[in-house]
């Protein structure tokens, strides 16, 4: 059938077609988008015009869409992605040859755009406003193998789910500007920038890396996931953050372990597609690779809480009590945020239990609160808290201690007196000068101090249920005040990091004791200190004196508390009537619905698991903001704006805890791998070793399609950029008994697929 006549019958078959120049494959002679027909005297007039016009078929508004492969094996796809494709009607862009072509489908009404994404790593995606070249049109291409050729005839099938839900998420994730993927070639290139092998924050690699885990187990696709991965990855590369041989080592190892985890999404495959992880770093590098390197690290810097840029002078003067507060601090020459965080555990340790926030999730939230002081050893963290006890002035005063086991931390409220639990006090604050004395409670056999922490953080009821009545103890939710102040070296911080899973560093909030803001000279003059009235109501007892309790001698020796005053009735639920609900800004409701609502919607947080808990820390800080400001009744949005700059001190200064992990961590790394024999040298090796994989493959392969066949058509058929690795990979084959080598004249041979049995 001649070009006119093909033209003709694909309007027949009710698709729109416009000429394309001779020879090109990118010129229409027409406006395609709005001048495309199938109108046969239209037709007629073209190709009378000039017979040799090629056939342009206007995709969009023929009600198709085309997946244009770029592979020739679908085999070197996703499997889901191949079985989808092979359903299509497949044009061969290759003769016959092959599986790359055109896979055509009817949209099914639906106009997709011509934005790729999902599909970039194995081609481009023809929609709305695309369009293909036809058959019979001539290749430009026809001398080196090319040729338009239908596989097959008939109706043209339905878009597969699985291809439909793919394009889906292309159009509302896709760039506007996306580019197509690199090829081998300019993908080796963009490997060996030497920009792009940079390490000067090689600790930022784990957040792409823990996203992508987080989405994979979440259920989203392992397939658009590591594209979105990998893009965020290599903007980092760009930026200088870390080495794109480690981005290719790191992503490849959690991608193809992506497969195994039992927390994937259970429609997802069980193996990746043949190179699918390569094909995927070719896109990503593609979209990356013009960015500018500048507007990067300032992005980075931005949004990397590590290097978060805080206002704190707007912060200390924003209301007298926290100016005083910062200039006591100065003038007992320790740091202002570590005295500060002090300060916001002794506080929140003397408002009644009773007092709690509106239940906004679930229940109502108590204030119990915790705060981490890093420093080194020494470095800090008692002198804080010496001044912080000299600068807030109670009333009652706050009941330290240091906990013990999970009961322990129940046992400093109350004790047994055979069956009968006595009540002491319902408000403690936990002192801990090491965080490895923490670490060494955790860790012994049986511990509970880690789940008892969280559930405290949290207000619920504390206890154990023994079977012993006299060893049973019950705290109930709302009875009890709790607060804490650990001192964390930083690189011992891994104590409460490693339990990010149990959800423990997040209940924490992190100062340090530095101050590099202070006055050099003088030594700054004392404010004097803050006092605290006592809340006007609730019940709130540190100390049993306070209440004047009556003793009696048993007669084995103990003394038992008589209480008149007051019952605080720990073990006994509270009245909800007598709980004390703090008023809290609208603005504050709209920002836990919207989080509430995305968790809903089964969606990640942005923050990742260690900010799980950041908008409820917030609202606690701002609760403490308004009681150091002399307020009992309500939240104010002027506390939770304060309450921001606090939440983002806390987040820099844990970031830059784990950056002391991490950078650890690379130095271990490191000698690590110069005991090997230099490690970045074995990583550099996995590029080639991909490309001698590839190599291996086509050789394999064509040579077992050929049977036989010479070294130079070999050399011919091989990407560019493999050539150089041809020898030794039919060298490998051979070793491995896949095929034969037969020598020819001048150091040619032949090569020989061998039959495996």
């Amino acid at each position: 059938m001649d070009l006119p006549a093909a033209a003709l019958a694909y309007a027949e078959a009710g698709w729109f077609v416009f000429p394309l120049a001779p020879g090109t494959k990118h010129q229409p002679v027409v406006k395609f988008s709005t001048e495309s027909s199938r109108d046969p005297d239209q037709i007629r007039k073209w190709w009378t015009e000039n017979p040799d016009y090629g056939i342009g078929l206007h995709v969009g508004r023929s009600g198709l869409v085309v997946f244009d492969v770029d592979r020739s094996s679908l085999d070197e796809l996703p499997p889901d992605m191949a079985e989808a494709l092979a359903q299509g009607a497949h044009q061969s862009s290759r003769q016959g040859v092959g599986d790359r072509g055109h896979y055509v489908f009817a949209n099914g009404g639906t106009q997709f755009s011509n934005k790729a994404k999902a599909f970039g790593p194995y081609g481009e995606v023809r929609g709305k406003n695309g369009f293909i070249v036809a058959a019979p049109t001539p290749h430009v291409k026809a001398s080196d193998g090319g040729g338009y050729r239908w596989m097959s005839a008939g109706p043209v099938p339905e878009l597969p789910v699985y291809l439909r839900a793919l394009l889906d998420y292309t159009m509302q994730h896709a760039p506007d500007d996306e580019a197509p993927a690199l090829t081998d070639a300019e993908l080796g290139a963009f490997m060996e920038v030497p920009e792009h092998n940079q390490r000067d924050r090689p600790g930022r690699i784990a957040g792409p890396r823990n996203w992508f885990r987080e989405q994979v187990e979440a259920g989203v696709s392992i397939h658009v996931t590591i594209l979105d991965a990998l893009c965020w990855a290599l903007r980092e590369v760009r930026a200088g953050a870390y080495s794109v041989v480690d981005v290719m080592a790191e992503f490849q190892t959690d991608f193809h372990e992506a497969f195994t985890w039992p927390s994937r999404s259970a429609s997802d495959r069980d193996r990746p597609g043949s190179n699918e992880f390569m094909a995927a770093l070719a896109w990503a590098a593609a979209q990356v690779k013009d960015e500018d390197p500048e507007a990067l690290r300032q992005r980075m810097d931005r949004d990397d809480p590590a290097n978060a840029v805080i206002d704190e002078e707007a912060f200390w003067t924003a209301r007298p009590e926290l100016t005083q507060l910062r200039d006591f601090a100065r003038s007992r020459r320790v740091g202002p945020w570590s005295m500060f965080g002090c300060v916001l555990a002794r506080a929140v340790a003397v408002i009644p239990p009773s007092v709690v926030l509106p239940a906004l999730v679930g229940d109502h939230a108590g204030l119990n609160l915790f705060t981490a002081i890093v420093a080194p050893s020494g470095g800090g963290k008692g002198s804080s808290e010496a001044a912080a006890k000299a600068f807030l002035i109670t009333d009652p005063a706050v009941h330290k201690a240091t906990p013990g086991s999970g009961e322990g931390l129940v046992r400093e409220y109350a004790y047994k007196k055979k069956s009968e639990q006595i009540d002491l006090r319902n408000s403690v604050m936990y002192s801990v000068a090491e965080i490895d004395s923490l670490a060494a409670l955790q860790a012994r056999s049986g511990a509970t101090l880690g789940g008892e922490l969280r559930k405290a953080w949290m207000s619920e009821m504390l206890g154990f249920g023994y079977k012993a009545e006299e060893n049973r103890y019950r705290l109930e939710d709302h009875r009890y005040r709790m607060s804490m102040v650990a001192g964390v070296q930083p690189e011992r911080s891994h104590t409460l990091f490693d339990d990010a899973d149990g959800g423990t560093p997040q209940r924490f909030l992190w100062f340090d004791t530095v101050d590099p803001h202070r006055r050099r000279g003088a030594r700054t003059t004392s404010p004097g200190p803050l006092k605290l009235p006592r809340w006007p109501d609730g019940v709130l007892v540190t100390e049993a004196d306070d209440r004047q309790a009556d003793k009696t001698a048993g007669d084995d020796g103990e003394t038992t508390y008589s209480f008149d005053a007051l019952n605080l009735r720990l073990g006994s639920p509270a009245d909800p009537d007598s709980l004390h609900v703090l008023d809290i800004p609208q603005c504050v409701v709209d920002v836990v619905d919207a989080e509430i609502d995305a968790k809903l919607d089964g969606k990640v947080p942005a923050g990742g698991k260690l900010d799980s808990h950041g908008t409820l820390m917030r609202i606690k800080v701002a609760a403490v903001l308004m009681w150091l400001n002399g307020r009992t009744d309500a939240i104010t949005e002027e506390d939770w704006e304060l309450a921001s700059v606090v939440k983002s001190m806390s987040d820099r200064t844990r970031a830059r805890a784990i950056g002391v992990l991490r950078d650890r961590a690379d130095e271990a790394n490191a000698a690590r791998g110069r005991a090997d024999g230099k490690r970045e040298v074995a990583k550099a090796g996995e590029v080639d070793e991909v490309r001698m994989q590839r190599a291996l493959d086509g050789v394999r392969r064509h040579a077992q399609k050929a049977g036989r066949i010479s070294r130079k058509a070999l050399r011919t058929r091989l990407r560019a950029e493999l050539r150089d690795y041809l020898d030794d990979a039919v060298d490998r084959l051979v070793e491995a008994g896949v095929i034969a080598c037969e020598e020819g004249a001048q150091g040619s041979y032949e090569v020989v697929f061998k039959e495996v049995g």
